[in-house]
């Protein structure tokens, strides 16, 4: 394999280097998105390529392993059994969009992501892949199971009830808003494997051990919008600095995560008021002393006191409003966790 496509520490940052390769792979796997050279993709002969993916997917294998291990020690229903398969997987999501790693073809707004967002944006379909193979599900039966959750979901916003009959399931399949037509017998099998209690798993970490009906009530969305009316004033930026900060907290990290956020940034600096809060300036985010995840380095940053004082204020309306509507702390967790889990 030629020296140009080998990651030299010594030239540039692990960073730099799959940002520059990332296009070339595009290219190579013809995602009609990438542009590069022409005439040298028309030159990597095949057994080169497989060097090249082989030689980028390295850059990603110690943060796999970190996240691995941090999404089998938070999940509740002991995963311990299937770290290897969890690792092997999340290996075979990143590979196979390894071409897309601040590939311009790909990002939004010049937005670009750290090894660590890049390999955590895929450990959610990974973690519903492995409960499943837990669980004893097929793909395609986990598949299903979305499609009615969401049908069920669109119900309950619709007509405030708690549960739906088979047929009603079946006639309203457009409001899953996917491509999947079900049958009757499809459907009530699917029902069927949601009233295991195993199947709770799959939405449920250890911050709250929720019985089934006390998670279905928490995350009806009427409930959900009735308490987001309570903070229609505040900015989106604001917003976003909170939800994300406790979603950085449950996950025990620091404030310099969100500090970096590309999504950030660009709020805070459409926001005239808030724009003095950018600080350009380098920054490391510093990893395990175990060395199992790179350090990242940044050129603009919100200031973390900022971010730490717009949480700490927004928490205590947060908390005041659940004393107020009188919330049992399951009902907290459970409307925490969706909030955290649409903000992406």
């Amino acid at each position: 394999m030629r020296e140009e496509f080998i990651f030299n520490p010594k030239n540039e940052t692990v960073v730099s280097y799959l940002t520059r390769m990332s296009p070339i792979l595009g290219a190579l796997r013809n995602d009609g998105v990438s542009v590069t050279d022409q005439e040298l993709i028309s030159s990597i002969n095949p057994l080169e390529r497989t060097e090249m993916e082989n030689e980028v997917c390295r850059a990603f294998e110690k943060t796999v392993r970190t996240e691995t291990r941090r999404v089998i020690k938070k999940i509740v229903g002991n995963l311990a059994d299937y770290e290897d398969d969890y690792c092997n997987e999340l290996n075979i999501a990143v590979f196979r969009d390894i071409h897309k790693f601040n590939n311009p073809g790909y990002l939004q707004k010049e937005q670009t992501y750290s090894i660590d967002a890049f390999v955590r944006a895929r450990t959610a379909g990974v973690t519903k892949k492995i409960m499943g193979i837990k669980r004893g599900r097929k793909e395609y039966e986990m598949k299903r199971e979305s499609h009615v959750r969401k049908i069920i979901s669109a119900l309950n916003k619709e007509k405030n009830r708690l549960s739906y009959d088979l047929e009603e399931i079946w006639k309203n399949q457009h409001l899953a808003e996917d491509s999947m037509v079900l049958s009757q017998n499809q459907i009530r099998d699917v029902l069927v494997a949601m009233e295991d209690p195993s199947y709770f798993e799959d939405m449920v970490e250890e911050e709250a051990v929720y019985k089934g009906k006390e998670l279905e009530d928490a995350i009806q969305q009427d409930v959900v919008d009735e308490f987001i009316k309570d903070f229609g004033a505040y900015k989106e930026y604001e917003w976003y600095i909170y939800l994300q900060s406790l979603k950085l907290r449950l996950d025990e990290t620091t404030n310099k995560e969100i500090a970096c956020d590309r999504r950030l940034i660009d709020l805070c600096k459409e926001a005239p008021e808030v724009k003095d809060k950018i600080i350009c300036k380098r920054i490391v985010i510093e990893r395990p002393k175990s060395g199992m995840a790179p350090n990242s380095e940044f050129d603009e940053y919100v200031s973390t006191t900022y971010i730490e004082t717009t949480y700490r204020r927004i928490d205590r309306h947060v908390r005041s409003t659940f004393k107020r509507k009188d919330l049992e702390k399951t009902d907290m967790l459970a409307i925490l966790r969706y909030l955290i889990n649409m903000q992406v």
